[in-house]
């Protein structure tokens, strides 16, 4: 392409971005960095400068420095789906791109006369890091389980779950999904970091699927096998290349043998495509085979002469470190200056990739699947817990005690030992509701040491649901998840003591809950969820997402966001429990997901029914059952509002659930009534009292002696 260099061009906004299905996340990228960023724009200058000397250099003088290698990192961040690719799809991968790029791949034949006339090559070999940076042995794959895997909302949120050092290795981080930038949809296939940009976030991220040849690339759906050029096309934007047709029609990409083109391509175009165009192509027409293009897989293969030189002259400029990527003294840290398979002790990893609940006394099932190297033999240790073995590579673990426990892994093989610990993967929960959680229940988070009772639980490196006094809707605390600025979409649980709802039937579950968008465009979501043995499954009874129905405010909060107590900025939220969930063992999920909002904060739950003998409604727990002065110093008031004359007694009971005290009043009559409760000889602390009419239990409330 006869084109003109124009710095101007650099630091203008980018036109045109196709959303066809090769969806290159780069080029929009590259222009929100260019006004954003000042220190991307000025090295983004700099290294134009250095290209342009480069280039009438090569053309001055046509020797080569050899090949250079490049060390290669692929982190794989996945959620245990088939985004955690195999090591024989990465190094499938690393065959296609040396083939490509060194233009030795089969199919170079089916470049058209004319361009193949102009076809360059880089002499360049990936190679995969068999040192980490810490000088240990690798196989230049990680492994890690997170949820920002499935489409972070911010592209460059999964690099700062593991990242090795930009100027001595290639990072290559591999999700599930993400965002095509400047959308909310998920379509996005891949990006990379022109030179220039923070080192920290340099390097290429790639959907799993659209990894080389064979695997998942196969089978993927809705993308097609793009053969592993994909990357080849990412990794061509990370050495300072642009799309052939400049980001703009009829734009300029800064190379001079590649034809102008209008736009991009897509699908596979036949010789000449778009001759004499607009933009002032030949009789050619436009280069719609070149890696830089849209074109599907299949048809892409080539890069120009002035691309491969352009490439050069980023592996040749100290921008971003590219220059020491291929020194001696860098193949010799990262162990890529020998071609040598590393024999490394193995990284211990297990199934399942995250937390499970279980009854006591139940079992839960571990898997070894480690990697990076051969097993030659393991130890598991179960602090708590009662295994089936400690060396086999599944085992089977009872545990007879509530609580949270850790486990460990070592593994073994001529190369060396690895441990590892994985923290709080078992929850052992009980199997039977205390007796202080029997329903009708309010749960309004007064006494904080009962929030003991509750299990919280996160993505790694996240924060947790907690307690707060900051606000609430009643009294002076509530629960909340810290979700402003919280990377999505992480995922953050909260899981209820157990509540024994076996008297009840028609089950309704209410929660105040604030929760306020910070933008239009959030997609936090709110799930709540049942469960009556343990954990072990749960279904499903509230769903709502951030602009739809979850945001309880007008207004948005672009700053972290505590309510007033009690305003109208906290709603009541409703759902059932089928009755054939209401036993003895009752759990509720709070499960939320990230998505760019403000915090959340969920206060008195009251969980309340039908009672099964045929009584349809005595007390109002809600409106007509009132307790006070609570805390008290002995004694306390209970108002409440009866629909029909009925028996009335109370028990008190300490948190172990020993009563310690109770009260007969015989039959009450219809309307309001005002009883008295003296606790005069109890000790100061935490009660509970529980309200019957006869078997039924009508309320249970907390009480605070002073």
């Amino acid at each position: 392409m006869k084109k003109y260099l124009l710095f101007l061009f650099i630091l203008s906004p980018l036109l045109i971005f196709s959303q066809n299905n090769f969806n290159c996340n780069s080029g929009k990228l590259f222009e929100q960095q260019l006004l954003n960023d000042s220190a991307f724009a000025n090295n983004q200058q700099r290294l134009e400068l250095e290209t342009q000397n480069f280039v009438l250099k090569q053309q001055q003088n046509k020797t080569t420095a050899g090949t250079k290698i490049i060390p290669v990192v692929f982190h794989i961040i996945h959620t245990g789906g088939s985004e955690n690719i195999s090591m024989a799809q990465i190094k499938n991968q690393l065959d296609i791109m040396n083939k490509e790029y060194t233009r030795t791949m089969a199919d170079t034949t089916l470049t058209p006369a004319p361009f193949a006339a102009v076809a360059g090559k880089l002499d360049i070999e990936f190679r995969l890091a068999t040192k980490d940076p810490n000088g240990n042995c690798t196989n230049g794959v990680t492994r890690t389980y997170n949820t920002l895997s499935v489409c972070s909302v911010n592209n460059n949120d999964v690099k700062s779950i593991i990242y090795w050092p930009s100027n001595k290795y290639l990072n290559i981080w591999i999700v599930a999904s993400m965002h095509y930038a400047g959308s909310v949809t998920c379509n996005g296939g891949g990006y990379a970091q022109f030179p220039g940009g923070a080192a920290t976030t340099d390097g290429i991220v790639m959907r799993g699927d659209l990894i080389g040849s064979i695997g998942t690339s196969v089978t993927n759906s809705g993308w097609g096998n793009f053969m592993g050029r994909y990357l080849v096309h990412e990794s061509g934007h990370w050495f300072n290349l642009r799309h052939i047709w400049g980001d703009a029609n009829c734009g300029n990409d800064l190379v001079s043998d590649t034809p102008p083109a209008v736009t991009d391509n897509s699908g596979c175009s036949t010789f000449p495509h778009n001759p004499n165009n607009s933009c002032g192509s030949n009789a050619n027409g436009e280069m719609f085979d070149n890696y830089m293009d849209y074109s599907q897989g299949a048809c892409l293969n080539i890069f120009t002469q002035g691309q491969a030189t352009r490439m050069d002259a980023a592996l040749n400029s100290g921008t971003s470190g590219r220059n020491n990527l291929w020194s001696n003294a860098n193949l010799i840290a990262t162990g890529t200056d020998v071609l040598t398979t590393p024999n490394c002790p193995a990284v211990p990893e297990i199934l399942p990739y995250t937390y499970k609940t279980i009854c006591a006394g139940s079992s839960v099932s571990f898997t070894d699947v480690s990697y990076g190297g051969s097993i030659s033999s393991r130890t598991w240790n179960f602090p708590g817990g009662n295994a089936s073995s400690l060396t086999d590579s599944i085992v089977s673990v009872t545990y007879s005690t509530p609580g949270i426990y850790n486990l460990s892994l070592t593994i073994n093989n001529a190369n060396g030992s690895n441990n590892k610990t994985f923290n709080a993967r078992v929850y052992v929960i009980s199997s039977t509701a205390s007796p202080n959680y029997t329903a009708p229940f309010t749960e309004s988070f007064e006494t904080a040491s009962l929030f003991s009772d509750w299990y919280s639980v996160s993505s790694p490196g996240d924060s947790l649901w907690r307690l707060t006094s900051a606000t609430s809707y009643t009294g002076s605390n509530c629960i909340m998840m810290k979700n402003f600025n919280a990377k999505a979409p992480t995922e953050h649980e909260i899981i209820s003591p157990a509540y024994d709802l076996s008297n009840l039937s028609s089950v309704t579950v209410k929660f105040r809950l604030n929760f306020s968008v910070s933008d239009t465009t959030d997609t936090d979501v709110l799930k709540v969820y049942v469960s009556n043995n343990c954990g072990v499954t749960w279904t499903q009874r509230y769903f709502k997402v951030a602009n739809g129905g979850l945001n309880t405010g007008t207004q948005l909060h672009s700053t972290s966001y505590t309510p007033a107590v009690g305003s109208g900025e906290w709603r009541q939220e409703t759902f059932t429990i089928q009755n054939f969930m209401a036993t003895t063992n009752v759990r509720l999920k709070f499960r939320f997901t990230s998505g760019g909002g403000n915090n959340v904060y969920v206060d008195d739950i009251n969980i309340n029914g039908t009672p099964l003998n045929g009584i349809s409604s005595i007390v109002d727990t809600e409106e007509g059952l009132l307790i006070y002065p609570n805390p008290s110093h002995d004694l306390f008031n209970l108002k409440l509002q009866l629909k029909q004359a009925a028996p009335l007694k109370a028990s008190i009971s300490d948190v172990c659930g020993k009563e310690v005290n109770n009260y007969n009043w015989g039959i009450v009559p219809e309307g309001e009534n005002e009883l008295t409760l003296n606790n005069k000889h109890l000790s100061p602390g935490i009660y509970f009292m529980t309200v019957f009419s006869g078997n039924l239990t009508l309320a249970q409330k907390k009480i605070i002696i002073e």
